[in-house]
């Protein structure tokens, strides 16, 4: 009950899902949901955001191009999970990416 549900419903029924294939009992209980939501269940908010709760809250906004680098930073550069954590298809991102002429791979430094 505690937990801020960034995301849309489809994040809540992919919660009970979740939790209905890996419960044990009649119950589904705080442990048997996905580790994302118990991690931020039990957050004291002292605690920097994970790269996946700064996505859901990115998700809440207007998606800006440097929204998105900074969480293809935090992907290591993989479109699909920037696009998992953003709700969105890697087709979605990689769109995104070329209309803010956004690098499909991750610049390499130079160097001198």
């Amino acid at each position: 009950m505690e937990y801020p549900w960034f995301g849309n419903v489809r994040e809540l029924e992919n919660a009970i899902e979740h939790g209905f294939v890996l419960c044990s009992g009649e119950h589904i209980d705080v442990f048997d949901l996905p580790v994302e939501i118990r991690q931020l269940a039990y957050r004291t908010g002292l605690e920097k955001p994970s790269p996946l709760a700064k996505a859901k809250l990115f998700s809440n906004r207007r998606l800006s191009p440097e929204m998105l680098v900074e969480i293809l930073n935090d992907c290591e550069w993989n479109k699909a999970e920037v696009g998992r954590r953003l709700g969105l298809s890697r087709t979605a991102i990689w769109k995104y990416m070329k209309k803010w002429d956004i690098p499909l791979k991750k610049p390499v430094p130079h160097i001198l």
